[in-house]
C-alpha cells in the first residue's frame, strides 16, 4: 500500500528487518542493501516478522536446492523457444505481470520437469528486480492443453512441493492468482 511505501515507514521497517537479521543470526543474506531487503518487505506488505520469515525460507530453499540456482538462463532458452514458459509482454489491468505455462508444449522426452522449474526461478529472479513487480506481484496461468500421461509421469511429488514452496512460502513475490485453463481429462 502507499502508506507502507511512505518514506518514514520504509526507513523504519527496513531498519527493523535489518536489526532482526543481525540479532537472530539465522541467515546471512548475500546482500543487505535497502533495495534488496525491500523485495521481502513488499512481498509481505511491510510486515517485518513475515518478511523475515520469508527471507529465511528463501535462503533455506536456495541452500537445500543449489542445483536450481547454478544455472545460466541462456542454457534454458530452448524452453522459451518451445513456448512452454513465458511472461506476457503486456500487463493485466492492475499492472501485474502474467506468467504462462503451456505444459502441452513441454516435451518430457527432451528435458525434465526440473528444467522447467529452473527456467521459472530464473524468470522470477529477473522479475523481482523490478520494483513495480515487487509491489504488485503477478498472476499465473497454467494452460493444460495437450497435456498427456507422459507429462504427468515426469512430475514427482518433490517437484510439486518445490513449486508450492516457491509460490507460497519461499520467494519474495506475491502470486495474486493462479488460473488453470484447458484442463485435460488426465487432470481429473
Amino acid at each position: 500500500s502507499r502508506s507502507s511505501e511512505a518514506s518514514e515507514n520504509k526507513v523504519r521497517t527496513l531498519q527493523e528487518l535489518s536489526d532482526i537479521i543481525y540479532e537472530r543470526g539465522e541467515v546471512m543474506p548475500l546482500r543487505m542493501d535497502d533495495n534488496y531487503l525491500l523485495r521481502f518487505l513488499r512481498a509481505r506488505s511491510f510486515k517485518v516478522e513475515s518478511a523475515y520469515r520469508l527471507l529465511v525460507n528463501y535462503y533455506t530453499f536456495r541452500e537445500n536446492n543449489p542445483e536450481f540456482y547454478d544455472v545460466n538462463p541462456l542454457d534454458l532458452s530452448f524452453i522459451g523457444d518451445a513456448d512452454a514458459v513465458s511472461v506476457m509482454p503486456y500487463r493485466e489491468q492492475t499492472g501485474r505481470r502474467i506468467l504462462i505455462y503451456k505444459l502441452g508444449k513441454w516435451n518430457p522426452s527432451e528435458y525434465a520437469a526440473d528444467e522447467l522449474f529452473k527456467a521459472t526461478l530464473a524468470i522470477l529472479e529477473l522479475g523481482i528486480l523490478e520494483p513495480r513487480a515487487q509491489v504488485l506481484g503477478g498472476r499465473v496461468i497454467w494452460d493444460l492443453e495437450g497435456l498427456a500421461m507422459a507429462h504427468y509421469w515426469q512430475i514427482s511429488p518433490a517437484t510439486v512441493q518445490k513449486v508450492i514452496e516457491i509460490m507460497v512460502t519461499s520467494f519474495p513475490m506475491k502470486v495474486h492468482s493462479i488460473h488453470i485453463v484447458n484442463e485435460s481429462w488426465v487432470f481429473d
